[in-house]
């Protein structure tokens, strides 16, 4: 059986959800320690697929924010 990565978290009503928490470095730039996202899937399958895109859209925002643009987290 494959193992959920960290970033995907089930909640009490077995629901899935994305959390990732920003770098120190960048931090000040999102005014919030980490980034939320309910992926509307129950199924584990279809929370990994949701999650690997939405990890891909967190991963530019942190590449902007590393390049001095100021990330914009409303665009997830």
């Amino acid at each position: 059986m494959s193992t959920v990565p960290t970033y995907l978290l089930l909640s009490r009503r077995s629901v899935y959800y994305f959390r990732i928490v920003a770098p120190d470095v960048i931090r000040l730039l999102f005014h919030r320690r980490d980034i939320r996202r309910f992926l509307q899937a129950r199924c584990r399958r279809e929370a990994l697929i949701r999650g690997r895109e939405l990890l891909l859209q967190v991963q530019r925002l942190f590449s902007e924010a590393f390049q001095g643009i100021r990330p914009s987290v409303g665009r997830l």
